[in-house]
C-alpha cells in the first residue's frame, strides 16, 4: 500500500544540485482474509509529486483505490482492516500511512540522504462507485449464505508528508531525519476506501552506510487513528528494520526488511511482514522499482506486490 505506499530504503545515488521535483506513481496489490472467512483484494494507485529541498522534501500524494471482497474490509491509511461482522466491530490492523504514499507507509525514495548517496523504498508513497460483479462461491463469516463478491472504486485518502534532516552521515554518526504526515478524508466511506476522519502521524528514520556498498535503516513512528462513529480503533506505532546493497555501481539496489504495525484494535495481532525490494535507477532521473510483501500474522496482507516509476528533474 503506501507504503508502503509503499515500502523500505534501499540506496541509490544522491540527487544532483539542480534536482528540484520529483514525480511518480506507485501501484500495489494485496490479498488477504484480515480476520475474516473470505478473501479481500485491494489496488491502491497513488500519484505523488516531491519537492526536494536542501535539508528535506514535502510530498503531496493523490491515491485511486479499488477494494474488491464481500463488504467485510475496509480502507484504513492505505491498509485494509476488518469492519463490524456479527455485532461485533472486528478490524484487522496494519493501517499504514504512505508516500510514501506512507506516503509512507512508507512512500517512494523514504529515506533519501541528504549527501553522500540516497535511499529509494521498496515502499510504496497515495468520483466514487461501487459496481457488483456476479456472485462468488466464498461465504460470508457466520452465515451459510452465499456471500456477493463487491468491487468499489474511487479516490482514496490524500496524503501530505514532509520531512526534515537533522543530521548528516559523518564518522560513525548515521543520517538521522524526522518526518510528519497528515491524511485528509477525501475517500468515500460508505463504499470502503476510507474511514472519513483524519489521521496524523510523526516518525524518525535512521541510515549508515557500511562497507561494500550495504546500508542499514531503522525507521520508526506513531500514528494518531481518526475514529469514525462507534469504531473501536486505537492508535498505532509501528518500526522497520533492514539492509540494502548496491550493485553494477549503484544502477541496482537490492532491499530486505522487517517491519511491524502494531493493531488499531486491542486483542488483535500485531501486523508483521518481510518486504523485499529491486530498484533500478538510470542517469537521466528515472527510478523503477519492483517490490513484495510476504505477511508473518494474520494482521498483515498473505501477499503483496507493488511497482512504481518515478523521475526527478
Amino acid at each position: 500500500m503506501w507504503s508502503a505506499l509503499l515500502l523500505l530504503a534501499t540506496p541509490v545515488a544522491g540527487r544532483a544540485a539542480d534536482e528540484q521535483w520529483q514525480v511518480g506513481t506507485t501501484s500495489s496489490f494485496s490479498s488477504g482474509h484480515y480476520g475474516t472467512d473470505t478473501r479481500t483484494e485491494v489496488f491502491h494507485t497513488p500519484l505523488f509529486a516531491r519537492r526536494l529541498f536542501r535539508d528535506g522534501d514535502l510530498t503531496l500524494a493523490f491515491p485511486f483505490t479499488c477494494i474488491r471482497g464481500n463488504g467485510a474490509v475496509t480502507v484504513v491509511g492505505g491498509a485494509p482492516v476488518r469492519k463490524e461482522v456479527d455485532g461485533n466491530s472486528r478490524p484487522s490492523n496494519n493501517p499504514r500511512e504512505s508516500v510514501s504514499g506512507n506516503p509512507d507507509s512508507r512512500s517512494s525514495d523514504t529515506t533519501t540522504r541528504r549527501s553522500g548517496g540516497a535511499a529509494t523504498t521498496g515502499r510504496t508513497e497515495s468520483s466514487s462507485g461501487a459496481t457488483r460483479p456476479a456472485v462468488d462461491s466464498s461465504l460470508r463469516p457466520g452465515s451459510g449464505a452465499i456471500a456477493e463478491s463487491i468491487t468499489s472504486c474511487g479516490m482514496g485518502d490524500i496524503v501530505v508528508r514532509g520531512r526534515y534532516y537533522l543530521l548528516d552521515e559523518r564518522g560513525w554518526l548515521p543520517t538521522v531525519a524526522v518526518r510528519a504526515q497528515v491524511k485528509l478524508p477525501t475517500a468515500e466511506a460508505d463504499i470502503g476506501l476510507g474511514t472519513g476522519q483524519h489521521d496524523e502521524g510523526v516518525g524518525f528514520e535512521v541510515s549508515r552506510l557500511l562497507g561494500g556498498g550495504f546500508m542499514t535503516m531503522v525507521d520508526g513512528g506513531y500514528t494518531i487513528i481518526g475514529k469514525p462513529v462507534g469504531a473501536t480503533f486505537i492508535n498505532t506505532w509501528w518500526y522497520d528494520f533492514g539492509i540494502a546493497q548496491d550493485l553494477a555501481n549503484g544502477v541496482v539496489n537490492l532491499s530486505v526488511f522487517f517491519e511491524e504495525y502494531s493493531t488499531i484494535v486491542p486483542g488483535l495481532d500485531n501486523a508483521r511482514e518481510i518486504l523485499a525490494a529491486v530498484t533500478v535507477k538510470s542517469t537521466s532521473g528515472w527510478r523503477i522499482q519492483v517490490s513484495g510483501e510476504f505477511g508473518l500474522s494474520s494482521g498483515a496482507p498473505d501477499l503483496g506486490v507493488t511497482f512504481g516509476a518515478s523521475r526527478r528533474f
